[in-house]
């Protein structure tokens, strides 16, 4: 659904919180985010894409071109931005 709305999860690899959000979503889930990494000495970094979305704190999300969730979200908060309307219970 993410991949769809073109959803983008902008964070960096120092970063306590987007390491939670990845754990929510599980390894396999997180691969299929679009995950930008802001710090240049992270992995495959892309810090004029930070830049240019003016993104502040991390994670930040951008979903329908709009930036939320700075310093992370529940998996619910991200469905309701996103407007999933599909089951709730996320593999928890």
């Amino acid at each position: 659904h993410l991949q769809q709305k073109g959803a983008k999860m902008y964070g960096t690899y120092w970063c306590l919180a987007c390491q939670g959000q990845k754990k929510a979503f599980g390894k396999q889930a997180f691969n299929k985010i679009n995950y930008i990494e802001c710090d240049p000495a992270g992995k495959n970094p892309q810090t004029n894409l930070c830049k240019q979305a003016k993104v502040t704190g991390f994670p930040t999300w951008e979903i329908d071109g709009k930036l939320s969730c700075q310093g992370g979200c529940t998996l619910n908060n991200i469905a309701d931005l996103s407007g999933y309307k599909g089951d709730r219970n996320f593999g928890q």
